[in-house]
């Protein structure tokens, strides 16, 4: 008995399925061409979205050098404070003001403000003024400040330098850049204002610091002259009662008894300063109150008096608040068209749109295997219905 050889079903099925694919190979490509139209229609009534993203870049060495006078008197003010924490100021940097406009943009405020003000949402869209502001608050909270990665390829020799950015999906992009070019303006303008009260607060407190500095010192002065008057009168009225008792006694003459002692190299004297005063004799005390009735001058007498004066003579000779106010009015932030804090580079915005390709590729794969599918599911129905009749 011969056997028959095997026969492969799996060969013969392929070849079938390849056979009955290139039978309904119209159909599957009408399949895909319809879909392909399908999504050309779709993407050409959808609107199309882009991702934003603009680069902050801060101020440059050059403007920054307009700072370093103010700075050097800061530094002079925090000496000669002693390093005083309520009369410290920070002194300008580059990443100060860079980090002040970035806080204010993180705030998104402003970007609600510049939302409203160029219709990036129109109201017509929405029932009432709520839902508007809540819409315009969504919106402005997706816009995404984001800083900027790390370099890993410095060690390489890359140089090139990354900011922070800002990143927002929209489908306007005229209107964006006006929204970035408003923000950025209105952003330097809040970090201007900041530093310009900020030096205004340490400009009034110095000067009121140099002004109760003058009065304490000033109290001091009259007080010691007035500690003088009080020590003379009580002085003249001392020498007068001793000069008095030396008159009814006698005594003209100083009578304090003095001891020398002579030895071969000096001569000292042991005076007995504990004995009476009236005993130096009335002459003497007599001379003592007539030269200090005709002192002319009494602040030479006045002990402190002269170091007081002097420390009075240079608080008021102190020029650092002016040089300060004149810092201030030549410098950036006193100037609304040279100051700004950061620049935000609307004008280099890159617009990334969605990538159409990958939406065709997808439709097409996804329309071949439909098309596949129906002609294989026809194909077997077909095949059902002559066996049955068979």
């Amino acid at each position: 008995m011969v056997k028959n050889p095997k026969v492969d079903n799996d060969e013969i099925n392929l070849i079938e399925l390849m056979y009955t694919l290139w039978e309904g190979k119209w159909k599957i490509a009408v399949a895909v061409i319809i879909s392909l139209i399908a999504v050309i229609l779709y993407q050409s009534t959808k609107t199309k979205n882009f991702t934003a993203i603009t680069e902050i870049k801060p101020v440059s060495i050059l403007e920054f050098n307009k700072y370093l006078e103010l700075n050097d008197l800061m530094k002079i003010i925090d000496v000669n404070n002693e390093g005083n924490v309520t009369k410290k100021v920070n002194q300008i940097t580059i990443s100060r003001l860079l980090d002040s406009h970035i806080n204010i943009l993180e705030d998104k405020s402003i970007f609600e403000d510049a939302i409203r003000k160029f219709n990036l949402l129109e109201v017509s869209q929405y029932n009432n003024e709520k839902e508007y502001s809540e819409a315009i608050i969504r919106l402005a909270s997706s816009v995404k400040i984001l800083s900027p990665p790390v370099n890993n390829n410095v060690k390489k020799g890359n140089l090139e330098k990354f900011y922070y950015t800002i990143n927002f999906t929209h489908h306007d992009a005229k209107k964006w850049k006006s929204i970035l070019k408003y923000v950025d303006e209105l952003a330097n303008k809040f970090v201007q204002k900041n530093l310009v009260d900020e030096y205004s607060r340490t400009l009034e407190f110095l000067e009121n610091d140099k002004k109760y500095k003058l009065e304490d010192i000033s109290i001091k002065i009259n007080n010691k002259l007035n500690d003088y008057n009080r020590e003379i009168s009580d002085r003249l009225a001392y020498l007068s009662e001793q000069s008095a008792i030396a008159k009814k006694l006698g005594i003209a003459k100083n009578t304090i008894e003095v001891q020398t002692f002579g030895n071969q190299n000096a001569l000292l004297s042991n005076v007995k300063t504990d004995s009476p005063f009236y005993l130096r004799g009335y002459e003497a005390i007599d001379k003592e109150i007539e030269l200090i009735l005709s002192r002319k001058d009494k602040k030479a007498f006045i002990r402190e008096l002269f170091e007081l004066e002097k420390q009075k003579r240079a608080i008021e000779q102190d020029k650092t608040i002016k040089r300060l106010e004149l810092a201030l009015q030549s410098n950036p932030i006193s100037d609304n068209n040279e100051f700004y804090a950061a620049s935000i580079k609307a004008i280099s915005t890159k617009f990334e749109y969605e990538n159409e390709i990958t939406i065709y590729a997808i439709a097409i794969v996804i329309s071949l295997m439909a098309g596949i599918f129906y002609v294989l599911i026809s194909n077997a129905f077909q095949s059902f219905r002559v066996s049955k009749k068979n």
